[in-house]
């Protein structure tokens, strides 16, 4: 069990290793320390820490620096972290640059400002969207046989893409369809259309009335899969560049990045407990690529439809109380905002 002096020398280290990437040696401590003891007293204590592994020393230098269990003993007892207030809420909603039409805009601005505000990488996910609609779908003519596919759903999602037509196939000739989705489809939920899409009933039913091309039903089963994707919305995605302390080897480069982009693979190693910040460091994320890093997580509730994931990836040397309370605000700020979409 650590003394009050060994508490009060432990902070001060990785207060001054957070700001200055540097080495803590006793003198720089004596100069900060409120308390007055000698510097041999201090090393003293360094040793004693060092002991319990919570510091160690590099080669390059005489002074020490936070191990990882150093900075989990400070997260779990030394750390002083204050909530949001509503104030600071109001300061992230006014971040936010623009008018958003759609969630995705909303939540992709969002990952900017929080990696713009820490210099991390910021990943956001939507809660799980079970209850979408079908609200609308039309065809968009373009020219040399392309056309828009655009699905309207009741969250007001609009997803679109692009097909290019067959030579055989005049875009007029698809109205029949787009007019009878329109008229059976309209309120169902998006993945009760997709269940009757992948087991040929809803095929079977559209044959029946007329004639529709495998390539239309394709295009309509993608539109479908993609309006209730999981994606990543992610802010300073090569952040990670920076700060993986030489621990990451090229070749996983490629995967780490392309890890960042997994839905799943985020909300694997994202646990939430509320309205709380979690944060997990180093092997504690469960995810060899992210072995060199710290991850921190919060929810943020969105009215009827769940909760979604604020998740920030960065060094372990990470200033916590203060990324802490940034995370909170724009957990409380997302979760006001996207009520405006429910």
């Amino acid at each position: 069990m650590l003394t009050a002096r060994q508490k009060l020398i432990l902070n001060a280290i990785i207060y001054e290793y957070t700001q200055t990437a540097h080495a803590v040696g006793s003198k720089s401590l004596q100069e900060q320390l409120d308390i007055k003891v000698s510097s041999a007293t201090i090393r003293n204590e360094m040793a004693a820490l060092e002991s319990e592994m919570l510091i160690k020393k590099l080669h390059t230098s005489a002074g020490r620096v936070p191990s990882r269990s150093g900075y989990r003993y400070y997260l779990d007892n030394l750390m002083l972290a204050r909530h949001a207030t509503q104030q600071d809420v109001v300061m992230v909603m006014q971040s936010f640059r623009g008018n958003f039409h759609e969630i995705d805009d909303l939540l992709d601005e969002s990952a900017r400002t929080l990696s713009d505000f820490t210099g991390a990488t910021a990943l956001i996910l939507k809660p799980k969207r079970s209850g979408v609609k079908v609200s609308g779908f039309r065809l968009v003519p373009l020219e040399n046989q392309q056309l828009i596919a655009v699905l309207v759903t009741n969250d007001g999602k609009v997803t679109s893409q692009t097909f290019k037509l067959p030579r055989e196939l005049a875009v007029a000739s698809l109205d029949g369809m787009v007019k009878y989705i329109n008229d059976q489809m309209t309120g169902q939920p998006v993945l009760e259309v997709l269940r009757m899409m992948q087991s040929d009933e809803l095929p079977t039913q559209m044959s029946r009335v007329i004639e529709t091309p495998a390539a239309f039903l394709q295009l309509f089963g993608d539109v479908l899969a993609r309006s209730i994707g999981d994606n990543v919305h992610i802010g300073g995605r090569l952040n990670v560049l920076d700060f993986s302390d030489d621990d990451v080897e090229t070749k996983d480069l490629k995967r780490l990045l392309e890890f960042l982009t997994s839905a799943s693979g985020i909300r694997r190693v994202s646990p939430t407990y509320g309205r709380r910040v979690t944060v997990k460091i180093g092997s504690e994320i469960g995810e060899p690529l992210l072995k060199p890093f710290s991850l921190m997580t919060r929810a943020f509730t969105v009215p009827n439809q769940g909760e979604g994931i604020i998740a920030l990836l960065g060094p372990i040397r990470m200033p916590y109380a203060h990324h802490t309370l940034l995370m909170d605000a724009f957990g409380e700020a997302l979760s006001q905002k996207m009520i405006e979409y429910t």
